[in-house]
């Protein structure tokens, strides 16, 4: 007994749609801003802007996060002031966004509290206070300033 018509149908279908979904992520992975190991890049006034993590002037930073249940953890390392790495006033939000297109928005008025803490070369963003611990970002990559 072989297998009925509409079985080798909807085979056909679920086989169609895997091989589409794996051209999309392969034309999704291929679009990704590459970003050298080590660097961070500054998208503003449609000027792309490569910056040596290795090579800022950081400090230390020392500041309190909240994760999703509320409990709170104190942060401290060495960092740079996120407003330091923008080479504007004329904006209203930045976008910061990891290794894996992972992304939260932070809003001019919230910049005093978001640092990015440096550490072995890689870059993850802290925004003190802040009860959305969706937007501490790791492996930061990329800021896009709008």
């Amino acid at each position: 007994m072989g297998m009925s018509k509409d079985k080798k149908i909807i085979i056909a279908v679920v086989l169609a749609l895997l091989a589409v979904t794996a051209v999309m992520v392969i034309l999704h992975l291929g679009s990704r801003t590459k970003v050298p190991d080590h660097s961070l890049m500054v998208v503003a006034d449609n000027k792309e802007n490569l910056t040596d993590l290795n090579g800022l002037d950081t400090e230390p930073i020392k500041g309190t996060v909240v994760n999703g249940k509320g409990e709170t953890k104190e942060i401290e390392g060495e960092g740079i002031s996120l407003a330091s790495l923008i080479d504007t006033d004329d904006y209203s939000e930045v976008s910061v966004i990891s290794d894996d297109e992972y992304s939260a928005n932070i809003k001019k008025t919230e910049m005093d509290r978001a640092w990015l803490q440096i550490e072995d070369g890689k870059a993850r963003l802290y925004v003190f206070g802040d009860k959305d611990s969706k937007r501490n970002v790791k492996n930061v990559v990329r800021i896009e300033v709008r």
